[in-house]
């Protein structure tokens, strides 16, 4: 007897494949709109939070004034959630305590799930948690502390006539040291302005460098400091320049060449003062050319002089502008020549 085995429909069965598939991919797509649709809702919920709280925030502790919700960022995939808000947040002072205090008003703020989401708040473009000062924080943030700030080179000018070397004080030290501020044009006006107001007869910007020019400078410098001031220190009216390229009437600049130092122009711009009236973007450090020559060991040496005409008497600060080229020497050395007093000798690094 032979038996007979049904072959199937492969026609029909992959018809009805086909349609449970479509069915399946149906349903996906019909969660998927209804999840897109409810995660619309939350975060449109969410916003309105939100802005209710940075809307209805105020603090006992500091006057911010008013508060809003500049945006925010959600990723539900991450369970994250970003808060931007106004720079104004950040006015408050913020330590852990008061942080801790606000993430959680703004969770029992927020509906649910995002309320256990992981959040940061942004002020001003920093997370509040940045804002608490180190010396409040339980882990002191080590990018914020000063690390070693010695420096290793050798001091940029040194006083070498000094007698005396403070090992024990700020030998070798850079100091930079603003003696308040100066004068500026108010246009309204039309003439120039000292930029702090009148108090009890003085002003700030004439006050402060009263004690500052006369005793700090002079008191840092004695204990080996070298000490830079963007403001003019010296209270002299007259200024006479005497460069290579340009100097005034009755002025001198002279170059002493040697058998082997041979003056030469330097491949690099440098200092020059071709005008009195200095407009945006004209730099005398790039009008002018710089002159260098070789050193020597022997007694003839190489050098230049600049003699300028005192036009009256008095205490003049005296600069020197230099050009840095590869292999400068690190000990130029400057002899200062004045009235009634033996030469003082200068070295300048590179």
């Amino acid at each position: 007897m032979t038996k007979l085995t049904k072959i199937p429909n492969f026609a029909t069965i992959n018809k009805e494949e086909n349609n449970m598939k479509k069915i399946f991919l149906s349903f996906l797509l019909v969660m998927a709109g209804i999840s897109h649709t409810l995660a619309q809702g939350l975060d449109g919920n969410v916003e309105q939070r939100l802005k209710d709280f940075f809307t209805r925030y105020e603090t006992s502790y500091a006057n911010i004034g008013k508060c809003k919700l500049d945006r925010y960022e959600v990723n539900h995939d991450k369970k994250r959630l970003n808060v931007y808000a106004s720079p104004s947040f950040g006015y408050q002072p913020f330590t852990p305590e008061k942080t801790e205090a606000i993430y959680r008003l703004l969770r029992q703020s927020l509906p649910g799930p995002v309320n256990y989401y992981d959040i940061t708040i942004y002020a001003d473009g920093k997370s509040i948690e940045d804002l608490i000062p180190n010396y409040l924080r339980k882990k002191q943030d080590k990018s914020r502390l000063w690390q070693r700030t010695d420096y290793k080179g050798d001091p940029w000018v040194k006083n070498i006539s000094r007698p005396f070397t403070a090992g024990k004080g700020l030998e070798g030290r850079h100091i930079a040291l603003w003696q308040s501020h100066g004068k500026y044009y108010k246009k309204d006006k039309g003439c120039w302005e000292w930029q702090r107001p009148r108090l009890f007869c003085t002003t700030e910007d004439l006050f402060t460098q009263s004690f500052v020019i006369p005793y700090i400078i002079p008191m840092l410098e004695n204990a080996g400091a070298i000490v830079y001031t963007p403001r003019e220190r010296d209270w002299q009216r007259n200024e006479v320049i005497v460069d290579n390229d340009t100097h005034p009437q009755g002025c001198i600049y002279q170059e002493i060449k040697s058998r082997k130092g041979k003056w030469k122009t330097a491949p690099t711009p440098a200092f020059a003062q071709k005008r009195l009236v200095y407009r945006d973007g004209q730099n005398p450090f790039e009008e002018g050319t710089a002159r260098f020559a070789s050193t020597e060991k022997k007694p003839e040496k190489a050098f230049a002089q600049w003699i300028p005409h005192i036009p009256e008497t008095g205490r003049y600060a005296v600069y020197v502008t230099y050009q840095t080229l590869p292999g400068s020497v690190s000990d130029a050395k400057y002899l200062v020549f004045h009235k009634g007093v033996s030469p003082n000798f200068w070295s300048t690094n590179k």
